[in-house]
C-alpha cells in the first residue's frame, strides 16, 4: 500500500500524509503531475488523502485489482496538535477495538469494511509499541486514534461517513 495525496496538496493535507507514513509506516508518494493510473502502475492498493477548504477531509482507498473504491469523509488533529512531536514507526501496528464499539453491530459492519480495503494492507504486529485503536465518537461514527503505550501520538482521525464504490473513479 502507499500514501498520497491530490495534486496540489496544502501545508496541513502534506503534515496529515507525512503523520500517517510515520504512525503507519507506508510509503508516501508525492503526487506532482502524477495521474491516478501512473499511482495505480506504482502499487494496486492507494490511500489517498483529498482536501476540503485547504484541510484533509477524505481518505480514499483504493483497490485497483478487484476495481473497488472505499471514501470516507474525515476530521483529523494532526501528531502536533495532540503530542507535539514527531513519532517514528518501523516497527508495524497493533489494531485495537475500545470496550464501547466491541459489540456494537453497526459499528462491526465499518470495521469490516475498513478491514478489507486497508487493515488488511498493512503491517500488522501484534508486539509493536504503535496502536491503531478504533473509539467510540459521539459526532462521528468512530475515530482512528494512535497511541505510542498508553500516550496519544495522533494523529486522530474521526470518520463521518462511509461509502463503497464498485468503480475506480
Amino acid at each position: 500500500m502507499i500514501l498520497t495525496t491530490s495534486r496540489k496538496p496544502s501545508q496541513r493535507t502534506r503534515s496529515f500524509a507525512r503523520d500517517l507514513e510515520r504512525t503507519l509506516n507506508i510509503p508516501y508518494v508525492q503526487r506532482g503531475k502524477l495521474s491516478l493510473k501512473e499511482i495505480f502502475e506504482i502499487d494496486k492498493h492507494v490511500l489517498l488523502i483529498g482536501e476540503f477548504k485547504a484541510n484533509p477531509g477524505t481518505l480514499v482507498v483504493y483497490d485497483v485489482e478487484n476495481e473497488k473504491r472505499l471514501s470516507s469523509f474525515i476530521s483529523v488533529k494532526l501528531q502536533r496538535e495532540i503530542c507535539g512531536e514527531k513519532i517514528y514507526n518501523d516497527d508495524g501496528i497493533r489494531i485495537k477495538i475500545s470496550r464501547e464499539l466491541k459489540d456494537n453491530e453497526e459499528f462491526q459492519k465499518y470495521y469490516e469494511i475498513y478491514d478489507e480495503f486497508l487493515f488488511q494492507h498493512l503491517n500488522i504486529n501484534e508486539d509493536s509499541d504503535i496502536t491503531l485503536r478504533l473509539e467510540k465518537d459521539p459526532k462521528y461514527l468512530f475515530a482512528i486514534q494512535f497511541y505510542k503505550g498508553r500516550v496519544k501520538i495522533g494523529p486522530l482521525i474521526r470518520i463521518k461517513s462511509i461509502k463503497l464504490f464498485d468503480s475506480l473513479l
